[in-house]
């Protein structure tokens, strides 16, 4: 029997929680022996974990990139290592001033060279990967759509709710659609803006709703939103990501208005299952577009739900992750 040790960011961490945690059970049913830990943080909780990894086959490492140091004693002790990273990691996020990090790009080629399979949140990733090492599988970001609710498009509501769910670090390319939303809050009466998150803002006319974010109650905060929105700008780090927001809207059947940037074109054909928007005009059309017609709202979002369940449900992907694991040498 296989034993993987699964190192991961954090308990609650999204990726942690979508990219590995919610495939354990199946590794388990797999005949795969599975043990999870964050990340050890000092030079003594790393030699702990080294003396307790003797004993299995592989570890998988969720995003981070191992110190030189690290990945010598896993090489020496002849353990494989499968990496997965499901942001671009080799760029610095236009928030903290965005273009080329020499040190990241190092550190992820060095970390991509040493593991032994790598696996990819999208095509975009895998591309950046790619001149390291040929062992790269895909693994989209995957929503278990059996917590998801789909809306009950029959509800009567007074208004209108157009949503967004997401980081602190994310909110400032939403923040940016302002002067769109409280054009948008001229034109319709019957708006408001719902944000789920732990840091909020404020709008001139849009009425803003704010939900700080919690687990327990996320299907319920997605299920009072009309249209989802997922803005993107169009950066080297904004490309790599793995678009969960956007699966989460259509898990529940909401149609999104997302910008056509990475992975979004993948997943959205226009006009089908949501819009895209490029400009302050698009977005302000192409929601105004939703508002206006119920009918389409339903028709988007149930088939965004197909879009989810064929491709990016987990149902869908728990072969493709058993089956990189067990695919591995001994």
């Amino acid at each position: 029997m296989k034993k993987v040790y699964f190192l991961i960011q954090g308990w609650d961490h999204p990726a942690s929680r979508y990219r590995v945690l919610q495939y354990l059970p199946y590794v388990q049913e797999a005949r795969i022996e599975a043990d999870v830990a964050l990340f050890p943080d000092s030079f003594f909780r790393w030699m702990k974990l080294f003396s307790e990894l003797k004993d299995y086959h592989a570890v998988f490492v969720q995003k981070k990139r191992l110190w030189h140091w690290q990945l010598w004693y896993l090489r020496r002790k002849n353990i494989r290592i499968i990496y997965d990273f499901d942001d671009a990691i080799m760029f610095k996020s236009p928030v903290d001033g965005g273009g080329r990090s020499f040190k990241r790009q190092r550190t992820f080629a060095r970390m991509v060279r040493q593991s032994d399979q790598v696996i990819a949140g999208n095509q975009y990733l895998k591309s950046k990967a790619m001149p390291y090492n040929e062992n790269i599988t895909i693994l989209p970001t995957a929503i278990d759509t059996g917590k998801y609710t789909t809306k009950d498009f029959c509800r009567s509501k007074e208004r209108i709710t157009i949503g967004w769910i997401g980081s602190k670090s994310s909110l400032p390319f939403l923040k940016e659609l302002t002067p769109a939303f409280d054009q948008l809050a001229s034109q319709h009466k019957s708006v408001e803006l719902k944000i789920i998150c732990n840091d909020f803002f404020e709008c001139g006319r849009m009425p803003v709703v704010k939900k700080i974010w919690a687990l327990e109650d996320e299907n319920a905060d997605l299920q009072d939103i009309d249209i989802g929105l997922a803005p993107l700008p169009d950066h080297e780090w904004t490309k790599g990501k793995c678009a969960t927001k956007l699966l989460q809207y259509l898990s529940v059947g909401i149609p999104p208005v997302c910008s056509p940037v990475g992975v979004h074109t993948e997943i959205i054909k226009e006009g089908e299952n949501g819009f895209f928007a490029a400009s302050a005009q698009e977005w302000i059309a192409k929601i105004g577009l939703l508002i206006k017609d119920k009918a389409l709202r339903e028709r988007m979002g149930r088939e965004g739900k197909k879009t989810v369940e064929s491709s990016y449900s987990l149902k869908a992907n728990i072969p493709k992750f058993i089956n990189i694991i067990k695919g591995l040498s001994p």
